[in-house]
């Protein structure tokens, strides 16, 4: 029966399945390959078009069809193939079909469904009498699935900043290290393998040492918590990413997607090339945003309060822009910061989310547009964030 083509056709051309395309692709392929050790990253790269850079461990998108194609098969052999002498399965925590034999129903269960058959008049009238309980039973159910519902799909002001139908790229910065034996050192000012050369404060270290070996095995470590914040939001909410450091970013690549920076221009230094034109532009190493343009009200300068009696943690400032892509159809967003898993926070935990909506509608839902953000954090628990300044890019 394994073997017979047949049992998957009734399965995958069931009418469960016909709205669910890539659901069907992916059993398709889970059933060609039963017999072979199937890994996340091939299932991402055969079925779900991701690119090699492709990482499972960050990117749960594998993950969440299994789980959506698990639960497709249970309503399929619930209602259309419930007469099937087999069943597909897909054990909890496996992305591996089984095929199992259907366990009889039970003689009680044949029992109740031949009565609802003989005695729907009867049923009939019986419903009739609770017809009141059910109705207000079903309105309540109905909104609270409305509002499970609501909980998945993407909010607003993020369906405005990603174009539909692209891949969303998140690009991480991998800084700079200079390394003699066991001596490793950064000069934040310099983020270029030659940086060495030209850097006052590591020439004393070159003179002694010699030329230094470059090292880029460390990460920020808010930016990597920002990368999670934002991965598990956005692949929640059904987007298809791709996380990705700087290092590795192609030309291809950097015009074809929709791209979010993160980190400070000493990290990431396309940054700078986007932040110069920007009314917001962060202040290297400082946690202070410049105001170029101030409007009326607003201050020249976003600045942290030094020795704050605020017990709560370390006040910050960053900027955030939504600018147009590199291509038509693309849309490209920058996180800056000194503290950029605060922003990430406020851009995707539901509370920040209705702050960071409230300002951007009240600037009439700009397509592109430019924000500063105050957090206060302790390490790289984020105790508060919200939007101080909001204007449109024209």
């Amino acid at each position: 029966m394994q073997d017979h083509p047949h049992f998957l056709d009734a399965v995958a051309s069931s009418a469960c399945f016909a709205k669910a395309p890539a659901l069907k692709r992916l059993l398709v392929y889970l059933w060609e390959h039963r017999d072979d050790e199937l890994s996340e990253y091939a299932i991402g790269l055969d079925v779900l078009g991701k690119r090699q850079h492709f990482d499972p461990k960050v990117d749960a998108s594998v993950r969440v069809h299994i789980s959506r194609l698990r639960q497709k098969l249970r309503e399929y052999f619930e209602d259309e193939g419930r007469l099937q002498p087999f069943r597909i399965v897909i054990p909890q925590g496996t992305h591996t079909l089984q095929i199992e034999e259907a366990q009889p129903e039970p003689t009680a269960a044949i029992w109740i469904r031949r009565l609802k058959r003989a005695w729907v008049p009867a049923l009939a009238l019986l419903l009739a009498v609770v017809s009141g309980f059910l109705w207000y039973e079903a309105s309540r159910v109905r909104n609270e699935l409305a509002r499970l519902r609501g909980t998945l799909e993407l909010p607003a002001v993020w369906q405005a900043i990603l174009k539909p139908g692209r891949l969303t790229r998140i690009i991480y910065p991998i800084p700079v290290f200079y390394q003699w034996d066991t001596i490793r050192m950064r000069d934040v000012r310099v983020n270029h393998p030659d940086g060495w050369k030209t850097s006052q404060t590591l020439q004393p270290f070159v003179e002694r040492l010699g030329p230094p070996r470059i090292s880029q095995s460390y990460t920020v470590s808010t930016d990597t918590m920002a990368v999670i914040q934002l991965t598990r939001f956005l692949s929640t909410h059904g987007r298809a990413l791709e996380v990705v450091p700087t290092g590795s970013l192609s030309l291809d690549q950097y015009g074809n997607d929709n791209l979010i920076f993160l980190g400070i221009p000493p990290t990431n230094a396309q940054l700078s090339t986007y932040m110069d034109k920007l009314n917001f532009r962060l202040l290297d190493g400082s946690g202070t945003v410049l105001n170029r343009n101030p409007l009326k009200g607003e201050l020249d300068a976003f600045t942290p309060r030094r020795g704050s009696p605020n017990q709560d943690g370390v006040e910050t400032y960053g900027a955030v822009a939504v600018l147009p892509g590199h291509a038509p159809g693309t849309s490209l967003m920058l996180i800056t910061g000194m503290q950029t898993s605060g922003i990430a926070t406020l851009v995707t935990s539901p509370h920040g989310i209705d702050d960071f909506t409230r300002r951007w509608r009240s600037a009439n839902s700009p397509a592109h547009f430019e924000f500063v953000v105050r957090t206060i954090s302790a390490g790289l628990t984020t105790k508060s964030a919200e939007v101080t300044a909001l204007r449109e890019i024209r």
